[in-house]
C-alpha cells in the first residue's frame, strides 16, 4: 500500500494550447537556418546556464521536421550566434561570436560536423553569412551596422580569409540591437535585427528592405514584426534567420522561457511563417507550432508514446510527467531533487518497438540510466543499459531494438548535476508498424 501511495499516477489528456511549440528540444538560441546538400541545418547557441553557455551543437533535419544533434567539438563555452555556409570551393564556413572579447571568428571545415579550424578574427559581432544570389558574393552583416564583403575569388589564398570591405548600412533602423540577417526576395533584400534587450521585456523582431546589399535600406513601419505577445505565450522573441520553403517564408528565432521571463539565458529555438502583400512588405507574422501540417516529414515512424498515460515515483508539480509526452519541446518531467528517479509510460497495448529517443533537459550533461521495457508493468526486461559508465545525453538520445511492449520505463540513477533535479523534455516511442 504504501508503495501504491508512493508512485504519483497522472492521466493525461490531450489539451488545447496556443504557445508554440519550439523547433527543437531544448534551451538553443539563435537560430540560423540553411539548407545545403538536402538537407537543413540549424546552428544556434547552446543555452541554459548563467555564466556561459553550453556545448557547440548543430541540428541536422531532412524535412524541418525530424532533428538529429550533432556535437561540434569545439573547445568554447562562449560559443554565440554561429553562422555557416558552403563556399565555391566546397568547403564550409562558419562564423561565431565569442562572449568575452564581443568579436566574431571565421572558422573553415571539409564538412558540417567539422573539425573546424579557426582562420582569423572579424571586427564586428553577431555576424551572419550571407550569399547575395544577384552577385554570388558571400557577404556578412553584423551588429555594428556593417556589410563586409569577404574575399570572394576561389583561386586566392584568402578565399574566406579576409575582410577586403567592410562598409556602414545606410538607412535609419529603429532600435537596432543585435542579430541582423540578410535574405533576398522578389528582387528585394531584406534586412531583420533584434531590438531591446533580452534581460528587459522589450526584446523584439523588426526589418526594412533596399533595392541592393550596398544601397539604403527603408523601413516599411516603425514597429516591431514579432514582440511579446503574452496570448500565444510568446516572450521576448528575437534574433532571427529566414528560409523559404516550397514558396512559403518562415521565420525562425529564439523565444525566452516563459517561467524564466525576461533571461538572456534560457531560450527557445521557434519558427513562425511570414506574409507578405504585392509591395513586398511583411504584413503578418504567423507563428507555427512544427512543421508537420506542412506534410515535409519524411520519418516512417509513429510515436506510440504520444499523449498516453504516465507514472512516476517523483515529481514536481509544474512539471509533471505528462510534460514529457505530449509533443511539445518547451514542457518537461521534472522530479524531485535526489537520485533513483523513473518515469513509466503505458502505450494502451502490446506494440512492436524500434527505438526510443529520450531528449533529456540538458544535451551536454551526464547521465546514468536504463530503458527498460515489459508487458505486465511487474517483470522487465532491459531496453538499453547507461547506467555503467556516465554518457552525455545528445550520445545516448535514440537506442535502437526492435521488442515487443505495452511499458517503457526511463530509469535514471543519477545525473551529472546533484544539485538539480533530473528533467526530460520528452520521450519518443518509435513504431515503424
Amino acid at each position: 500500500m504504501q508503495r501504491l501511495l508512493y508512485i504519483l499516477l497522472l492521466l493525461f489528456a490531450a489539451l488545447a494550447v496556443s504557445a508554440q511549440n519550439p523547433i527543437v528540444p531544448g534551451y538553443f538560441a539563435d537560430p540560423s537556418i540553411r539548407y545545403m546538400d538536402g538537407k537543413y541545418y540549424l546552428s544556434i547557441t547552446s543555452d541554459g546556464y548563467e555564466d556561459h553557455n553550453g556545448e557547440p551543437f548543430l541540428w541536422v533535419s531532412e524535412d524541418l521536421v525530424n532533428w538529429d544533434i550533432h556535437y561540434l567539438d569545439i573547445n568554447d563555452r562562449f560559443f554565440w550566434a554561429p553562422s555557416m555556409l558552403k563556399g565555391d570551393n566546397g568547403k564550409y564556413y562558419m562564423v561565431h561570436q565569442q562572449g568575452v572579447d564581443y568579436l566574431a571568428y571565421m572558422m573553415e571545415a571539409d564538412s558540417p560536423f567539422g573539425p573546424w579550424k579557426e582562420t582569423f578574427q572579424i571586427k564586428d559581432f553577431d555576424v551572419e553569412l550571407f550569399r547575395d544570389p544577384v552577385s554570388n558574393q558571400i557577404l556578412g552583416v553584423g551588429s555594428w551596422k556593417n556589410l563586409l564583403t569577404f574575399d570572394n575569388d576561389v583561386n586566392s589564398p584568402t578565399y574566406m580569409r579576409k575582410v577586403i570591405s567592410s562598409q556602414p548600412l545606410e538607412g535609419d533602423f529603429t532600435d537596432f540591437t543585435e542579430g541582423p540577417y540578410l535574405f533576398f526576395k522578389d528582387k528585394k533584400y531584406y534586412l531583420v535585427w533584434a531590438g531591446g534587450h533580452c534581460w528587459l521585456d522589450t526584446y523584439n523582431v523588426r526589418y526594412a528592405m533596399a533595392d541592393a546589399p550596398r544601397k539604403t535600406y527603408h523601413e516599411p513601419t516603425p514597429d516591431p514584426i514579432l514582440d511579446t505577445t503574452p496570448e500565444k505565450k510568446i516572450f521576448g522573441p528575437g534574433h532571427s534567420s529566414v528560409i523559404e520553403v516550397n514558396g512559403r517564408w518562415f521565420l525562425f528565432y529564439h523565444r525566452q522561457d516563459q517561467q524564466r521571463y525576461p533571461t538572456c539565458n534560457y531560450r527557445f529555438s521557434s519558427a513562425a511563417e511570414l506574409f507578405f502583400n504585392p509591395q513586398g512588405e511583411i504584413v503578418k507574422v504567423e507563428p507555427i507550432d512544427d512543421f508537420s501540417s506542412l506534410g515535409l516529414s519524411k520519418s516512417p515512424y509513429r510515436n506510440l508514446a504520444l499523449n498516453k498515460t504516465v507514472t512516476t515515483n517523483s515529481l514536481e508539480s509544474d512539471y509533471p510527467p505528462a510534460g514529457a509526452v505530449d509533443g511539445r519541446n518547451d514542457s518537461r518531467w521534472q522530479a524531485q531533487l535526489g537520485e533513483d528517479k523513473w518515469i513509466n509510460i503505458d502505450l494502451g497495448k502490446e506494440e512492436a518497438i524500434s527505438k526510443v529517443q529520450v531528449d533529456f533537459e540538458y544535451f551536454d550533461k551526464y547521465y546514468l540510466y536504463k530503458i527498460e521495457y515489459s508487458n505486465d508493468n511487474d517483470e522487465w526486461s532491459v531496453y538499453a543499459d547507461y547506467s555503467k559508465r556516465a554518457r552525455k545525453a545528445y550520445e545516448t538520445r535514440v537506442s535502437e531494438k526492435e521488442v515487443s511492449a505495452r511499458y517503457i520505463r526511463i530509469n535514471v540513477i543519477r545525473a551529472e548535476a546533484k544539485s538539480a533535479p533530473i528533467s526530460i523534455w520528452e520521450i519518443k516511442v518509435l513504431s515503424q508498424s
